[in-house]
């Protein structure tokens, strides 16, 4: 205990010498870079995961020069029930980005290919710890060339990506996507590696009053097609920031939309189960989202289909007062008529409360209850944690 307490201590004076710095590189106007890191968040917590118990102290250091990002996470346990892919050091980003072209290794959150009927909200967030691990890791870039956009996506567990986007006219740009897993994923409670790759083209036209109207057809290789068309908006007040799709979707049998979503790691659909137990589906998706001056976001996702129990998919976030901040989700990213709401059967629910003491000091407590294949049973997640942030 004496040796973390030591450790805290260094790391909080190092916080506190070295909290932002900012240098000039360069002596001509038009070369000169800014150099910025930040070296201020330091959490102290304590992380329970089914019947593993751990304190851990973590440092997040941030460093930018010019379109070059990097941050990663330094972990430090205090004691030895390590929860499974507990990891001392990991790497969050290593990113460039100079606004034609990207690349970005680290944690991959919310890709989505086209509009989503193939790859929607896909994460590469694949193990069971609320914290971060290595094997969370993938590469994401895209290059502009003005008419053409090409974009590429490959992550550690063998999911790899290619998309191609033209804009034909000013009123039309066609997109074409391919999706593909090298190794599968494993089907819970069947033992089974199910790989399946998908193909996709869209198109999308500019319609007056910042709408715009799009139709997507996708197929997954070896089992069903789907189409859909829609319309989307999304506006900017300044003060408040909002999106809206509505679109209807025909659906072969064995076809599941955002097939590779959020959980396509975690919780697979069994397309063979889905083939077996439903018909051709026609449908409809609504979704909503919608953030107040960054004090209050809210999102809303409803989904129907012919002979099946609607879907609905919501989080919710927001700060009362000065003092705290709450966040919560449920999440069942499957269809209804092939799997219930339970979190046996998938669905997840967590969140987050924030109370900051002070300037510099917030207390958090972090809540997660999903099932893990690997036991076979839920299991809830806490991690509390003390953080400095200077």
């Amino acid at each position: 205990m004496k040796k973390a307490l030591t450790l805290v201590s260094i790391l909080l004076l190092s916080t506190i010498v070295f909290a932002q710095v900012d240098l000039t590189v360069g002596t001509d106007a038009e070369e000169t870079s800014n150099f910025s890191s930040k070296l201020g968040e330091i959490g102290i917590g304590f992380i329970k995961e089914g019947t593993r118990e751990v304190g851990n102290v973590q440092w997040q250091p941030d460093f930018k020069l010019g379109p070059v990002r990097l941050g990663f996470d330094v972990n430090y346990p205090l004691g030895e029930k390590k929860p499974i892919g507990y990891e001392n050091i990991v790497l969050r980003y290593m990113e460039y980005d100079d606004g034609m072209r990207g690349l970005r290794y680290g944690v991959l959150d919310s890709v989505t290919w086209g509009h989503g009927l193939l790859m929607k909200n896909y994460s590469t967030r694949i193990s069971g710890p609320i914290t971060l691990n290595n094997e969370q890791l993938g590469l994401l870039g895209y290059y502009d060339f003005e008419k053409v956009v090409t974009r590429g996506m490959w992550t550690k567990t063998g999911v790899y990506a290619l998309r191609l986007e033209e804009k034909v006219n000013p009123w039309l740009t066609l997109g074409q996507s391919y999706i593909g897993d090298s190794d599968g994923v494993l089907i819970p409670g069947t033992g089974i590696i199910q790989k399946v790759g998908g193909v996709g083209i869209d198109a999308t036209v500019p319609l007056p009053w910042n709408f715009q109207g799009y139709a997507e057809w996708a197929r997954l290789i070896q089992y069903g097609s789907g189409l859909s068309t829609g319309i989307g908006w999304d506006y900017d007040m300044m003060i408040a920031k909002a999106d809206f799709i509505a679109e209807y979707r025909l659906l072969d049998r064995n076809f599941v939309p955002g097939y590779y979503g959020p959980d396509y790691e975690t919780d697979p659909v069994n397309l063979a189960s889905v083939e077996a137990t439903t018909s051709n589906k026609n449908g409809y998706l609504i979704q909503m989202r919608a953030n107040v001056l960054e004090l209050a976001q809210a999102s809303l996702a409803y989904e129907n289909y012919n002979n099946s129990n609607a879907t609905v998919n919501g989080k919710l976030a927001g700060k009362i007062g000065d003092k705290i901040t709450v966040s919560g989700y449920y999440d069942q990213p499957n269809f209804v008529d092939f799997r219930s709401l339970t979190l046996e059967q998938g669905a997840i629910i967590g969140g987050y409360v924030a109370y900051k003491v002070n300037l510099f000091t917030t207390v958090i407590t972090h809540y997660k209850k999903a099932y893990n294949q690997s036991t076979g049973q839920v299991e809830e997640s806490q991690y509390y944690e003390l953080r400095f942030s200077l």
